[in-house]
């Protein structure tokens, strides 16, 4: 009998944080292998860089990449995500 494969679709979580705590969910949705794109507008800039170092020290952990997609926009993908870059924005690419 052959082994059964069951295919995940990819999923994008899109998360409008507000406070701190969303980093965990960005950090566990990454871990179980989702891209997350995070809105960082609503938030005051420290609190918004300390949630972002987060984020970015769990996906380099989980050796996902991380993209900066506007001032307040950030899209974290995990390990097996390739996300294609005009040569225009390489210079938007955050290395994780």
């Amino acid at each position: 009998m052959e082994p059964e494969f069951c295919f995940l679709p990819p999923e994008l979580l899109i998360l409008h944080c507000s406070k701190h705590a969303d980093a965990f969910i960005a950090a566990t949705a990454i871990r179980e292998q989702k891209s997350v794109l995070i809105n960082t507008q609503a938030m005051e800039p420290k609190a918004a860089q300390r949630l972002l170092d987060f984020v970015a020290g769990a996906v380099h952990a989980l050796s996902g990449n991380a993209l900066r997609i506007s001032a307040d926009c950030f899209l974290f993908t995990p390990y097996q995500v390739l996300v294609d870059l005009m040569p225009s924005d390489e210079s938007d690419f955050v290395h994780t």
